[in-house]
C-alpha cells in the first residue's frame, strides 16, 4: 500500500501490499522489492503450517505407545488446508495485485470517469487502499481465526471420536501434540489468510459500488457490449486462486465426511451444485451495482437510435417506394448501406448487457471452483462413466 497522503493522487493502488502481516514477512525477508510475497513466503508458510504438526505427530507416535499420529499423513484436509490452500492464497497475491491495480486505473485510462467524478474516484481508491492495510482489521482476523479454529477442531475430534488431532472424552478433548499445533498454528494461519482474502473482496466490492455512483461516460455502442465496462469481466478471475483454494478445502472436507457418515447421492449433488452457485453469485454479485446505470444507458440509446432509425426508414420508404424511383438509382445512392449500418447500430444497442459479465468469465470461475470437486464426483460416479462424461462435454 503506497499513497501520497492526499486524495488528489495515488502513487500505487493496492489491496494486497501493506499491513502488519506483510510487515512481518518483510522482516523475515519474504517480501520482494515490489512489496509482495516471494516464492520463499509460499514455501515458508506452507511448511510452517504442515511441517510443525507433522513432526509432532511423528515424535509423539514414537514416544507414546497409546498414540498413533500416522492418520495425519492420510488426512486429505491436512494437505488441502495447509499445503494447497495456504500456498495458493499466498502465491496468487502477486497476480491479484497487478490485475486489481490495472482494473482500477482502467477507469481513468478509458475516460469513463468524468472530470467532476475524479475527486470522488481518487478518494475511493485511497480509502480502499488504506483499509486494506488496516492493523485493526488484521488483529480482528487473527482473533477470529484462533476462536474459530478452536471451535472447528473440537467439533472434528468429537465427530471422529479419535484421530491424530486427539481423543474425545466426556470431560472434553484430549489434544495430541500435533492436534494442539494445528489448533493454535496451522488452522489459524489458514483462516487468517481466508479472512484477509474475504476482506479484499469486500473492499473491492465497496470500491465498485462507489464508482458506480460517480458520473460515468458510458458508450452504448462499445463493442464489449457493456458500454465500456466490459473490462470488469476480468475481475472474478483475479479471485480464481482463492476460489480454487476454498474448493480444495470443501472437496477434501466432503470426502472426509463421506468416509465417516453415509449421505444420499442427491444430498452430495445438491451440496456440489450449491457451492458452485454460491461462488457464481458471490463473485459476480458486485458487478450488479452497474446494472441500473447500464440499463438506463441502453434504454436511452434504444430510444434515441430507434427514433433515428424510424426517421431514416420513413424517408427511405417515401423516396424509394412512394415516389417510385428506379432501383438502379438506389444502388448508386448508398442509402441501403446507411440503412443497414443504422440497423446494425440498433441491434448493438439491443444486445448491450446490463451486467458486465461474459461467458469466458463464467467458465473461468466455474473451472476454478469445479475442478477440485471432481474428486467428490468420482466417489459418486464410476471413473469410466466420469471420463466418458468429461470427454463428451469437451469433444
Amino acid at each position: 500500500m503506497t499513497q501520497s497522503g492526499s486524495t488528489e493522487s495515488v502513487d500505487r493502488f493496492s489491496l494486497v501490499a501493506g499491513g502488519p502481516f506483510h510487515a512481518t514477512l518483510l522482516r523475515l525477508g519474504l517480501i520482494g522489492d515490489d512489496l509482495l510475497p516471494t516464492q520463499g513466503a509460499v514455501i515458508g508458510l506452507t511448511l510452517l503450517a504442515w511441517l510443525v504438526p507433522a513432526l509432532l505427530a511423528v515424535v509423539q507416535t514414537l514416544v507414546d505407545s497409546d498414540y498413533s499420529g500416522w492418520g495425519f499423513f492420510t488426512d486429505l484436509t491436512v494437505y488441502a488446508r495447509y499445503m494447497v490452500a495456504i500456498g495458493v492464497m499466498i502465491a496468487t497475491e502477486r497476480y491479484a495485485d497487478r490485475r486489481l491495480e490495472s482494473l482500477a486505473r482502467q477507469f481513468r485510462a478509458t475516460g469513463l470517469i468524468t472530470e467532476d467524478g475524479l475527486p470522488g474516484f481518487r478518494a475511493a481508491l485511497v480509502s480502499a487502499d488504506r483499509w486494506s492495510s488496516s492493523t485493526v482489521a488484521e488483529v480482528a482476523f487473527g482473533a477470529a481465526a484462533l476462536v474459530w479454529s478452536g471451535l472447528t477442531a473440537r467439533f472434528a475430534v468429537e465427530l471422529a471420536g479419535s484421530s491424530w488431532e486427539g481423543t474425545a472424552l466426556a470431560s472434553g478433548v484430549d489434544w495430541s501434540w500435533a492436534g494442539a499445533a494445528a489448533r493454535f498454528v496451522s488452522n489459524p494461519l489458514f483462516l487468517f489468510l481466508v479472512f484477509r482474502w474475504i476482506w479484499r473482496f469486500l473492499l473491492w466490492s465497496a470500491l465498485l459500488f462507489r464508482v458506480s455512483r460517480l458520473p460515468l461516460k458510458l458508450t452504448p455502442l462499445h463493442p464489449d457490449r457493456s458500454a465500456g465496462l466490459g473490462f470488469l469481466a476480468i475481475y472474478p478471475s483475479i479471485f480464481g486462486g482463492f476460489v480454487f483454494a476454498l474448493s480444495c478445502v470443501v472437496a477434501s472436507t466432503m470426502m472426509k465426511d463421506l468416509s465417516l457418515q453415509q449421505h444420499s447421492t442427491q444430498t452430495v449433488w445438491f451440496a456440489l451444485g450449491g457451492w458452485l452457485v454460491v461462488c457464481l453469485v458471490l463473485f459476480f454479485g458486485p458487478l450488479v451495482v452497474f446494472s441500473r446505470t447500464l440499463y438506463d444507458v441502453r434504454e436511452r440509446a434504444y430510444l434515441e437510435y430507434g427514433c433515428l432509425a424510424n426517421q431514416l426508414h420513413l424517408a427511405f420508404h417515401r423516396r424509394w417506394i412512394e415516389e417510385g424511383r428506379d432501383g438502379g438509382e438506389l444502388l448508386e445512392s448508398g442509402e441501403v448501406s446507411s440503412a443497414a449500418d443504422l440497423n446494425a447500430i440498433v441491434e448493438t444497442v439491443r444486445g448491450q448487457r446490463i451486467v458486465p459479465v461474459d461467458k469466458l468469465a463464467v467458465v473461468q470461475l466455474l473451472t476454478a471452483a469445479g475442478v477440485p470437486l471432481l474428486a467428490v464426483v468420482a466417489t459418486q460416479v464410476p471413473l469410466t462413466e466420469l471420463l466418458k462424461w468429461i470427454a463428451g462435454a469437451v469433444f
